[in-house]
């Protein structure tokens, strides 16, 4: 073999291992290109559920947020009207106590007494007198009665149906208890009343009779606001 031919063997061996290395050095560099990109890939898909996961997180936060702000908004106003509630509730009764010690339990004992001391004439003046200053105290009565029925009605907009339930048995109540009050003070101004007075009993019967029922709504009433208030 001459010079040539062994020369023509070695150029074609080294082409040949040249073309195997560049097809190899470019295959496996296109498939590094390609893991750079899968990488590249990766890593913005990574930082998209990240900036996903950060965006949700953001959201919840502010969701809990307001929920929290909801609630105790919640919690305040309703514990600002059933405390308001309750403390018209005490003034109502007081205001009621009042009436009957101050205003109408003077004019009874004054026309008592007319009608055991007085003359015909000063019992008829007596009597007439009562008449119209006890119109006097029932419409006072209804006053008062009108602010608690207000109040009641402001507490149903933010009442359970459970709790409009207990406050329609609360304004029944009243309703009857003011009722019942009316006719007996109607009742004190007539002939039979001044000539018995225990004909009065069946009023106080049934105005004791409601009072219980009152104290019963009321005492619900505040067991029912408290459990209300806790679940918030």
């Amino acid at each position: 073999m001459d010079l040539v031919s062994i020369l023509e063997i070695i150029f074609s061996f080294s082409a040949g291992a040249l073309v195997v290395y560049l097809t190899a050095y470019a295959k496996a560099k296109g498939n590094n290109k390609a893991l750079k990109e899968d990488i590249s890939k990766l890593e913005d898909e990574k930082q998209n559920i990240v900036a996903k996961y950060r965006a949700e997180t953001e959201e919840l936060k502010k969701q809990h947020s307001l929920d929290i702000e909801k609630r105790k908004y919640k919690y305040e106003d309703k514990r600002a009207q059933f405390t308001k509630f309750f403390l018209m509730f005490d003034q109502f009764q007081n205001k009621g106590r009042t009436i009957i010690t101050e205003d109408f339990t003077p004019l009874l004992s004054e026309l008592l007494s007319s009608i055991v001391t007085g003359t015909e004439e000063n019992k008829k003046e007596a009597f007439y007198q009562f008449t119209n200053d006890i119109q006097h105290i029932i419409n006072k009565m209804y006053e008062e009665h009108i602010k608690m029925t207000n109040e009641t009605n402001s507490i149903r907009l933010v009442a359970t149906p459970e709790m409009d339930i207990l406050l329609d048995g609360f304004e029944n109540a009243l309703n009857n208890a003011k009722d019942n009050t009316s006719e007996m003070i109607k009742f004190m101004t007539t002939p039979e009343f001044l000539a018995n007075q225990a004909l009065l009993a069946p009023y106080l019967e049934t105005n004791e009779k409601y009072g219980d029922l009152i104290s019963e709504y009321r005492l619900k009433l505040k067991n029912k606001m408290k459990y209300e208030l806790d679940e918030i």
